[in-house]
């Protein structure tokens, strides 16, 4: 959902039924409000968050296990995702994260590629998808330069949850406001961001983001791809979605 306010633009992951899973409709039109938001010469900051009381649950796994081939797999992640996330890193505007619940494995790393967070005292922040068989590309690529190579593995290892507090003290947020300031500090936050110049701001993030090489997210996506259509992803998948434990294959 995109919504126009003054200089800022408003994009809201809209399918709380799913907290906002990411399925391939949702991903193409969180590239297409992006695309729209970084044309329109009158805004100047985009603001990214979840309708309901979720940020974003990830990839929806409903749908990554009706994939029943690579090619299947390899559109999903490579037509859908991979160009959304590359929308990100390149787009010349700020992009704020307002995280207003859990914000879990893809949501996660939405808000992790965004240059600003401002998190909800009710956000959590997790990438468990070694849990089901699969692996967070982003958080592999970069989560090392954002939070440390030990708060990174902590997270992508055991798949547990942080709070918004503790995410604030790894470095992945920058502000944790109360749930029902969320929206307006992000506005501020926004607004501050406009004090500089704009030709600044796409500089700074050219320079930033060349760390974000894409190569390497291409290299992870294919992993990704890799282990999703394994046995031991769609064991894990399964498993997620019957509500079980997942039986891993002993080696």
């Amino acid at each position: 959902m995109y919504q126009k306010r003054g200089s800022i633009a408003w994009i809201t992951l809209n399918r709380p039924h799913v907290l906002n899973a990411l399925n391939r409709k949702l991903w193409r039109e969180i590239y297409e409000n992006l695309d729209h938001a970084e044309k329109d010469e009158e805004i100047r900051v985009i603001i990214i968050t979840g309708a309901g009381r979720a940020f974003c649950a990830g990839d929806d796994i409903k749908e990554v296990i009706s994939l029943e081939s690579l090619e299947e797999a390899k559109a999903f992640f490579l037509d859908f995702a991979t160009p959304t996330i590359t929308k990100i890193v390149q787009l010349p505007k700020p992009i704020i994260a307002a995280v207003n619940g859990p914000a879990y494995g893809g949501g996660c790393e939405i808000a992790m590629l965004c240059d600003l967070v401002v998190a909800s005292e009710k956000a959590t922040f997790a990438v468990p998808e070694a849990l089901i068989g699969a692996i967070p590309p982003v958080a592999a690529v970069i989560g090392a330069d954002l939070v440390g190579k030990l708060n990174i593995n902590m997270m992508m290892l055991t798949g547990e949850p942080v709070t918004a507090e503790e995410a604030k003290l790894i470095g992945l947020v920058n502000k944790v406001v109360p749930a029902e300031e969320l929206r307006l500090a992000a506005e501020n936050l926004a607004k501050t961001t406009m004090q500089a110049a704009p030709s600044s701001v796409k500089v700074i993030k050219k320079l930033l983001y060349q760390r974000f090489k894409r190569e390497g997210l291409k290299e992870a996506v294919e992993e990704l791809i890799n282990i999703v259509q394994s046995d031991e992803g769609k064991e894990g998948h399964r498993a997620f979605v019957e509500k079980r434990q997942p039986e891993w294959a002993k080696s």
